[in-house]
């Protein structure tokens, strides 16, 4: 967390703030507020994708170790800024990245 502090952005990360406001909370909380919502959880893709919940753009780190978790995310929103304004669920994995795009049913 402390490379994307120094970088100038502003993290909330939930061991910081106590305990744990579950799920559901923490994705409208991160939608509300134009956050991006990093995780290890892939529950919250459950959420997107089954239960069609508002949400944030999400990236999913697998097996990514901590020491090198900035440095990824720091890239990860430069090389895929316009999939992070479209909401996206990025998936972050040692030697690959999915990117999936939950299209509204209405079209827009």
């Amino acid at each position: 967390m402390r490379d994307l502090r120094n970088a100038g952005f502003n993290v909330s990360w939930i061991p910081e703030s106590g305990k744990d406001p579950g799920d559901d909370t923490i994705i409208k909380k991160a939608f509300e507020e134009g956050s991006i919502l990093v995780t290890a959880d892939k529950d919250f893709g459950e959420l997107v994708f089954l239960h069609k919940k508002p949400h944030p753009a999400i990236i999913r780190l697998v097996d990514i170790p901590a020491r090198v978790q900035g440095t990824v995310l720091l890239q990860l929103v430069d090389t895929h800024h316009s999939d992070i304004e479209r909401h996206a669920l990025i998936t972050v994995e040692k030697y690959r990245v999915r990117v999936r795009i939950l299209e509204k049913e209405d079209g827009n």
